[in-house]
């Protein structure tokens, strides 16, 4: 068996439905996916409503919590802004509007991490740091005893989380595969077989003008425009 894994999707809708649609040439061509994890559902770009609808009512996928949703999810409650560019609290605030009766799915239902077993394979999916799913990152080009710091504690064989860019980590605890992200200038996504735990990243492309049209139409900060071009 075989599972895909779409980083940091960031409210994209049109990336998102081109990693799927990737995906299913990819099973096509012989490969046996048959789930689909995401990391981290809403955030930069204006789909918010579009992507959380994809996933609630998908039964071959399944999501995790990104920084972004969780700040999105508790929007109301917010008494002190974090040290955010003003770009960015204008983005969430519209999210949470946006969003309407949805945010109680998101703060319901989305939970901040996900536990799977495949045979004798625990995989634990999560946005970012294990420890801090909310602002931690793991970072890529770290020694060993870097990742072992994850590893050691938490006795998983597969830790799968979202980054800047794809990599994988092998400790002898276990491993830590970073899917990448789709806000890269080539966005990625990763296919994990559960048996082996080999991985594959994928790279896709999607159309960026008609997501510039819509941050455009829905009067969003022109920061994300650069965002969607040039990546984080």
């Amino acid at each position: 068996m075989q599972i895909a894994v779409v980083p940091d999707v960031q409210g994209n809708l049109m990336a998102l439905s081109s990693a799927i649609a990737e995906i299913e040439k990819l099973k096509e061509s012989g490969r046996k996916i048959e789930k689909i994890y995401i990391l981290g559902l809403l955030g930069y770009f204006p789909y918010p409503k579009e992507v959380v609808e994809l996933v609630k009512n998908s039964k071959t996928i399944s999501a995790v919590r990104g920084k972004f949703d969780h700040l999105i999810a508790r929007w109301s409650e917010i008494d002190e802004i974090e040290d955010f560019p003003d770009y960015i609290i204008k983005t969430v605030e519209w999210n949470w509007r946006e969003l309407g009766k949805l945010r109680a799915w998101l703060r319901n239902e989305l939970p901040a991490f996900l536990v799977e077993n495949f045979g004798n394979n625990r995989f634990l999916f999560v946005y970012g740091d294990p420890f801090n799913p909310v602002n931690g990152e793991i970072l890529p080009k770290k020694p060993t005893s870097y990742y072992e710091q994850f590893t050691s504690p938490l006795k998983y064989d597969l830790i799968v989380v979202s980054s800047k860019e794809p990599f994988i980590a092998e400790t002898r605890h276990g491993k830590i595969v970073c899917a990448g992200s789709i806000v890269r200038q080539t966005p990625t996504f990763a296919v994990i077989d559960t048996k082996t735990t080999d991985v594959s990243f994928f790279d896709f492309e999607f159309n960026r003008k008609s997501v510039e049209d819509r941050i455009k139409e829905k009067g969003l900060p022109k920061e994300l425009i650069e965002i969607l071009y040039r990546g984080y």
